[in-house]
């Protein structure tokens, strides 16, 4: 069967590393977050939300039931009831025994997924790492969706909650925007000329980057004394992409100041332009499978643009500025 690649929530991966939290968006409930720790669930206890074990052990007794999806991240997993959504291995161990039923998709990324005889998943077994029991689909490549938009992703849910959810999302980053402008306006400034002057090159390394640091930092998760320089690393890359989605949003505000010639505090056109921007993302990303193109090509140009230009701590030579003829000596 034919799946539509914009439901696969895979793309949420660097989003785990740094906010394991934002996982419990997706379920229907808090979920539990583990971690370095312990957790069990008893034979018919129910665990409404997602379940998110970071370098800690979690056990699901027979009967047992997690609502959402479970992601283990450096640590391990022994299931013997039902997981609701789908589970997503990083650099650990996922075991399954016989009467564990995992209704959706089981990806492993450097980690080891062990299936027992009898034990059933229902979608497609994902991943880089090591699959052993009966059923094993090595892919060349994964099926990993360029990060879209930075905030809090409610799937399925009914139009006026995804209305809800693109209104905060937008607010909460337009704030951002205006402390980011109060106490960081120049860096910001330098992020957004470089998105505008270099465009094709700032997208080009944004993807680039995308591409290149969650497979390393999934390398030095694999070794659990890196976990926490992963994790690290893995902030640094959301950071990064939240900026820059910030300093567009900047520049959006200041050409709109400029059309409709308003006269407008720079945090204030910042927090207008980001506003705009996150929300009209947002609604475009709506639409089934292609939705994401548009967010992802902005992310993908605020990202560049943070790495090119050292989080805004240097200019990077625009395109409308040529480079000065060399001084001929007397």
């Amino acid at each position: 069967m034919t799946r539509c690649l914009c439901k696969t929530p895979l793309p949420l991966l660097v989003l785990l590393f740094a906010f394991p939290g934002l996982a419990f968006a997706g379920g229907s409930g808090g979920g539990k977050l583990v971690l370095g720790g312990t957790y069990a669930l008893a034979g018919g206890e129910t665990l409404d939300g997602d379940l998110v074990v970071v370098g800690g052990a979690a056990t699901l007794g027979q009967g047992s039931e997690v609502t959402g999806n479970v992601f283990i991240i450096g640590g391990t997993l022994s299931c013997d009831g039902q997981i609701g959504g789908e589970l997503v291995e990083i650099g650990g161990v996922a075991t399954l025994d016989s009467t564990a039923v995992v209704q959706g998709d089981a990806t492993t990324l450097g980690g080891v997924l062990n299936q027992s005889p009898g034990s059933r998943i229902n979608g497609q077994v994902l991943g880089g790492g090591n699959t052993q029991g009966p059923i094993q689909v090595p892919l060349p490549f994964l099926q990993i969706r360029p990060f879209v938009l930075p905030g809090f992703w409610l799937s399925g849910l009914n139009p006026i909650l995804e209305a809800l959810s693109i209104g905060l999302r937008s607010f909460a980053l337009a704030v951002l925007a205006v402390l980011v402008m109060l106490f960081w306006a120049e860096p910001a400034q330098r992020v957004a000329r470089a998105a505008t002057g270099q465009t094709l090159i700032a997208g080009g390394v944004g993807l680039l980057t995308i591409l290149v640091v969650p497979a390393l930092l999934v390398v030095l998760a694999i070794t659990l004394c890196l976990i926490p320089f992963s994790l690290i690393g893995a902030l640094v890359l959301v950071v990064a992409i939240v900026y820059g989605w910030v300093a567009i949003g900047d520049e959006v505000g200041r050409r709109l100041g400029e059309a409709f010639h308003w006269v407008l505090h720079p945090a204030a056109e910042a927090g207008i332009g980001t506003f705009i921007l996150t929300l009209v993302a947002g609604l475009i990303e709506l639409v089934p499978c292609v939705g994401w193109v548009v967010p992802a090509a902005i992310g993908l140009l605020g990202l560049g643009s943070v790495v090119m230009t050292r989080f805004g701590a240097r200019t990077y030579p625009s395109a409308s500025q040529p480079p000065s003829a060399p001084a001929v000596p007397a």
